[in-house]
């Protein structure tokens, strides 16, 4: 009975005029529960939505019967909405959408209702369950030597998809390959280790900032102030920059030049300096940072014995402990003890009648560099 009327709508024709739709639909055919509901008999006929149109309209706003279908589906029986209301719930469709992933991720978004592939298919009902096809970022690859292949979706399974780790180098993640169906893992440990198995040090902010995370790019600091920020203030991976913390202690005071006896040092003057983030040494070796031999480092006492400081053998987290004085006398004892700090331009170029350490334009000083400077 129903796929004849339906079928007859085809052919326009006059209704009665006290009610437009009497006798072209069952009794209850708007409701949404029983088994005349339109939505079931839509589905028998392949979802074609074309049949409706004949008589509602092409905009679905009345047509020839005068009944509207935007009253109660508003953006119109062919809009997204209609069927899938705010997204599908199956799955984990739900926290999908919650963590901003767009259905294009995932599924070929039809550009119309009628689109080959989506309702219909070879002009018939395609039936579910919806293909899945993979989009950019399910397919993006930070290594391409890391990618094993497309990402792909079978039995449940995502296979191959960057965005749960199963495409990163040496990611340790524990559930790299996570079923559809599944109670989610969830949490950083899920696509990779905490930290990655090409990793020592746990403190993710430090070298990766905030920033979009799972979006195809490594977020990383590309310098060493990426992560070892140096401007304005030294801090330690933390972020700390409490000069009494060990791992910050001086630093701001020789990469700066602050006490004025020299011009600020170089990284490489105390450390050795990787060319590259991922260079074997560098993030693969635990800390504390390396130091090199010719400073006379004590990580102990925190202490160093090099040659700047004179026989002086400062504490690396004590502060104001370089100034004239705190490496030679004033005067050295090798000079006559009537000299005062007035007195060392006298002989000695590198500073001015004050006794302060003069930079020439290219920011440097002749005062500590190993050699004595004297007319």
């Amino acid at each position: 009975m129903v796929i004849f009327v339906l079928g007859a709508c085809a052919t326009e024709r006059e209704l009665p005029e006290a009610s437009p739709a009497a006798g072209v639909h069952p009794d209850g055919y708007s409701s949404e529960v029983g088994i005349n509901f339109h939505g079931n008999d839509l589905a028998k006929r392949g979802y074609d939505l074309a049949l409706c149109a004949t008589c509602h309209g092409e905009d679905f706003a009345g047509g020839t019967a005068n009944v509207s279908c935007l009253n109660c589906h508003a953006g119109g029986p062919d809009a997204c909405r209609t069927c899938h209301g705010d997204g599908p719930t199956t799955g984990l469709h739900t926290r999908h959408r919650a963590a901003g992933q767009q259905c294009a991720e995932c599924h070929v978004v039809p550009a119309s209702w009628d689109a080959e592939g989506h309702v219909r298919r070879d002009g018939a009902a395609d039936p579910a369950p919806a293909e899945v096809t993979f989009g950019a970022l399910a397919n993006a690859t930070l290594d391409p030597a890391d990618r094993h292949g497309p990402a792909s979706y079978a039995d449940g399974t995502c296979s191959n998809v960057y965005c749960h780790g199963d495409a990163l180098h040496a990611g340790g993640g524990s559930s790299p390959e996570p079923r559809w169906d599944a109670t989610p893992v969830g949490g950083c440990t899920s696509c990779h280790g905490a930290p990655p198995p090409s990793h020592t040090q746990t403190a993710c902010a430090s070298c990766h900032k905030a920033a979009p995370h799972i979006d195809g790019i490594l977020q990383v600091g590309t310098d060493c102030n990426g992560c070892h920020r140096s401007s304005p203030v030294f801090a330690n991976l933390a972020g700390s920059t409490l000069t009494t913390d060990p791992v910050v202690g001086a630093h701001q005071a020789h990469l700066t030049g602050g006490a004025r006896l020299r011009a600020p040092l170089a990284c490489t003057e105390c450390h050795r300096v990787p060319q590259s983030v991922t260079e074997v040494g560098h993030l693969d070796s635990v800390l504390p940072a390396e130091v090199l031999s010719t400073v006379g480092w004590n990580r102990t006492t925190a202490t160093c014995t090099s040659s700047c400081h004179g026989t002086a053998v400062p504490i690396w987290n004590a502060d104001d402990q370089a100034y004239c004085g705190s490496c030679h006398g004033i005067p050295p004892s090798s000079h006559a003890q009537t000299l005062t700090i007035r007195d060392c331009a006298t002989c000695h170029p590198s500073v001015d009648g004050f006794g302060n350490a003069l930079f020439d334009l290219a920011g440097t000083s002749r005062h500590l560099d190993g050699v004595i400077d004297v007319f």
